[in-house]
This record gives C-alpha cells, structure tokens and sequence, in this order.
C-alpha cells in the first residue's frame, strides 16, 4: 500500500475537524497503525492522514445513520 499526498486542496479540506480530535489519536499511535509506510513520511503527512481518516468516519457514521 503506497501513500501519495498531493497537496492540493480536496473536498475533505472544506470539513472541520472537531477540536479534540488531535488528542484522540496521538501522531505516534498514527505511526504504528501505518507501520512501514510511515517511516518516511513527516508528522505534518501523518497528520494531514489522520484528519481525513478522522473526517472520513465521521463521515460514513452520518450516513450510515441517515
């Protein structure tokens, strides 16, 4: 599983992140989760990972409900 980040701006750039979310999930647990495709990525990447796996949930979870 190769992880490519873009940079530009997507639809999930438009959705806020709850202000806790952060603490829920430290970058280091990120990292482990991630495992090998990880180890060159910067704490800025696995962030940016972590808000739209964060977003993506929430997300599905709405729907799901709806």
């Amino acid at each position: 599983m190769a992880l490519a980040l873009s940079g530009q701006d997507t639809a999930m750039d438009d959705t806020v992140e709850p202000q806790n979310a952060r603490d829920v999930l430290p970058i280091t647990c990120c990292r482990r989760l991630l495992g090998d495709e990880a180890i060159d990525l910067t704490d800025a990447e696995i962030e940016e990972i972590r808000r739209h796996a964060h977003v993506l949930a929430h997300t599905l979870l709405e729907v799901f409900l709806h």
